[in-house]
Order: structure tokens, then C-alpha cells, then sequence
């Protein structure tokens, strides 16, 4: 069976390629997601599953169960049809496997990867390029040299994806809904009160292409109760940029490339669409 578990790429290059001019002292993100999606494979049971959790060691001891992720393609040229009633055809439960430490998490399933830094209170954000993408990378090594120790079939990645959540925290860079308003640049939106009502809340979503086709990036805003139990005020702030896997080089690389390219259209969309008093509150590094 063909190698998977490294392209033969020094990485070191490649991280040095992945940072992005733009930068916060401290930024409002409070979790951030790597990962990718991949022809699902015949011999990869939940038992196999359950096999590679254990073969992580003591350093990820919890684990949990939740219903697996959908598969999802970017696609363009046509418009969301929501008349369409979709059916969701169970699977085997994706697995949700913590460290120790509690701030990083793996999930898996058949079909997808993913890579989770948790947010911690008083934690530093680790970069990306310094610390959340290398540490992606040793675990999807672990998971793809799992595959094929097992002769479970070839890991083939058909779609990146990167996630970035922010809590716009009240009394931080808001005080009351009238403040939404002066957060952004350009989204569109009825953020001021009627003549006659007076706004307390809202949601949406904005799609954007990634030239020229190579992803889509998905913005989601909307006011909400944060904290464990919920009870604070803030503007949670979702962004989501994913896109197809390229077809040349080996598997690591493939997933690298889109990484890379999610991570920066991210951050500088969140530079461009936060207003310049936000970045400054947020510390933003010229």
C-alpha cells in the first residue's frame, strides 16, 4: 500500500510560509479548529476508532461520543436550495477525544479529522504556525501511520477546513446593542432601532469565495449567552473557510496547502471586517 504518512516535505518551510502579516496581542478567539474530510473508508469501524484513541496514550485519557459530522463540498454557481427537505442518514458516532490538559481535542470519524484548541481562562492563544498547526500535524501523522499499520485502506482528502470562533465579550469592545453597529466594516444588517421597537438581538451569515474557486469563506455573527453555564452577553463571531484538497503530492501536503491558505484568508477577513476601533482594542500589531 502507498506511503500516507508524510509527503517528504520539510515542514519547516512550510511553517514559516503559513503565518499572515496581520496579528493581535489579544485577540478574541476562544477556539480554533484544523481539519479535513476524506473519502470514507470500508475497513474503518468504530472499534478501529476506539483502537486509535487507545493507542494515543495517557496524555488524551477522556473520551465521548457525538453524532457524526455531515459531509460538506463548496460548491459554486448555484444558489442554497432550502425547499429541499434533507434526509441525514446515521453513521457511526464521531469520537471526541480530550487531553489532559483539557484545551485540545481530537475528533474523528469515518470521514473526518479535526484538531480543536479549547480556549482555557487566563491561557495565552497559541498561534498558529508556532503551535496549533504542528501540533495538527503529529496527530494527523499518528492517525494516517494508524491507517495504515492496520491496512485500513488510504487516507484520500477531499476538503479542507479551518474554524475560528470569537466571543466579543460585553462591557469589551460593546456596552449595549446600539454599540453593534461601530464593530464591523460593511456587513449588512438592520443594527439601529426602528421608530417604534428597539433592537436586543440578532444572527446571519455571509458566504464569500475564495478566488479564484479555490474555497468559500462562511462568516456567522450573532448575539448570544457564553460561559459555562451560559450567562454572559457577547457577539459570537464564526468564521469557516474551507475548500477542495488539491490532487498532486502526497496526502500531508495536500492538507497543508488548504490549511494554510484557510488560516490566512481567515485572519485578514476578521482584520477586514472588525472595525478599526475593535482591532485596536484587540491590539492589532501593524
Amino acid at each position: 500500500m502507498p506511503k500516507q504518512a508524510d509527503s517528504g516535505r520539510d515542514t519547516r518551510d512550510a511553517t514559516a510560509a503559513a503565518g499572515s502579516p496581520v496579528s493581535f496581542e489579544k485577540p478574541p478567539v476562544i477556539e480554533t479548529v484544523l481539519g479535513f474530510q476524506f473519502q470514507r473508508l470500508g475497513a474503518l469501524t468504530g472499534s478501529q476508532l476506539a483502537a486509535f484513541w487507545r493507542q494515543l496514550g495517557g496524555d488524551w485519557p477522556e473520551v465521548d461520543f457525538a453524532p457524526p459530522l455531515e459531509e460538506q463540498s463548496e460548491r459554486f454557481g448555484d444558489l442554497p436550495d432550502l425547499s429541499k427537505l434533507r434526509l441525514r442518514v446515521m453513521q457511526e458516532p464521531r469520537l471526541r477525544i480530550r487531553k489532559v490538559s483539557g484545551d485540545r481535542m481530537i475528533q474523528v470519524q469515518n470521514g473526518r479529522f479535526h484538531y480543536n484548541w479549547i480556549g482555557q481562562q487566563r491561557e495565552t492563544y497559541p498561534r498558529y504556525a508556532d503551535a496549533v498547526r504542528p501540533e495538527f500535524l503529529e496527530a494527523l501523522r499518528g492517525f494516517l501511520g494508524f491507517v495504515e499499520a492496520n491496512d485500513l485502506g488510504e487516507v484520500n482528502p477531499n476538503q479542507w477546513e479551518v474554524t475560528y470562533v470569537n466571543h466579543l465579550l460585553k462591557g469589551t469592545v460593546w456596552h449595549k446593542p446600539g454599540d453593534w453597529v461601530d464593530l464591523f466594516n460593511g456587513l449588512p444588517g438592520p443594527f439601529r432601532d426602528t421608530g417604534l421597537a428597539r433592537l436586543e438581538g440578532f444572527s446571519g451569515h455571509w458566504r464569500y469565495e475564495i478566488p479564484d474557486r479555490r474555497g468559500r469563506l462562511h462568516v456567522e455573527i450573532k448575539h448570544a449567552q457564553v460561559g459555562a453555564p451560559p450567562g454572559q452577553e457577547a457577539v459570537v463571531m464564526t468564521l469557516t473557510a474551507r475548500g477542495s484538497v488539491d490532487e498532486d503530492e502526497g496526502a500531508v501536503a495536500r492538507i497543508e496547502r488548504g490549511l494554510d491558505l484557510g488560516h490566512r484568508v481567515i485572519v485578514e477577513s476578521f482584520r477586514d471586517l472588525a472595525s478599526q476601533e475593535a482591532r485596536r482594542h484587540w491590539g492589532e500589531i501593524a
